[in-house]
């Protein structure tokens, strides 16, 4: 024990310990250097305005600009043009990484499906809400002599009687068959109902 006490304290274990921590330290000094120098640590770059940009011209227009892209959600929005960036994360002139993978959004080129609701047996004026909290687009209005008074008796798609559940593209026309009695109904004035933008393409798939 005491001769290995002694070691501890001669010049010879002193001499290795030193420089054993020196090699050490210039180690960590030199993997700090590689990792900044992989990460480019210090180095930033500017993040461009991708807003209102087509898709197809994403690649050309990143070039030499030290960021990349990624879209990661398609939004369908019938008063914006079809295929270009309308939301960006992070946003333009952010300063950020080298190599810093920038998050878009772009509008989708067909309007979503969805799952047609249950009208018939409702009032007219609940359907005519539903078509429009739905995505829909009041179509026309026709009556039939049915035992109830203004209630729905068909929902219609191009002339077609469409089942609740039914995919159907966002933006469609519905049309309705309303019950009257013989006494005679009229229909509710529902000129207020919104019917804004194109037609977008209306099929069944």
């Amino acid at each position: 024990m005491k001769d290995f006490l002694a070691f501890l304290k001669s010049k010879q274990f002193l001499t290795h310990f030193l420089i054993a921590l020196l090699s050490l330290v210039i180690v960590v000094w030199i993997l700090f250097k590689l990792l900044n120098v992989y990460t480019h640590h210090g180095e930033t770059a500017e993040v461009p305005d991708f807003k209102g940009k087509k898709i197809a011209e994403l690649d050309q227009f990143i070039q030499n600009k030290n960021v990349r892209y990624l879209i990661i959600d398609s939004i369908y929005d019938p008063k914006e043009t079809a295929g270009i960036v309308i939301k960006q994360d992070p946003e333009a002139k952010s300063q950020v990484k080298h190599n810093r993978m920038i998050y878009l959004y772009v509008t989708s080129t067909q309007p979503p499906q969805i799952a047609m609701p249950k009208l018939v047996d409702r009032s007219t004026r609940q359907a005519l809400f539903m078509i429009e909290s739905y995505g829909f687009k009041k179509g026309t209005l026709t009556e039939v002599a049915a035992d109830c008074k203004g209630c729905v008796v068909k929902q219609l798609f191009k002339g077609k009687e469409i089942k609740p559940g039914d995919p159907i593209k966002k933006g469609s026309k519905i049309d309705l068959v309303i019950g009257r009695k013989e006494d005679g109904y009229t229909l509710p004035d529902d000129s207020n109902a919104p019917e804004t933008g194109n037609d977008p393409e209306e099929d069944i798939q």
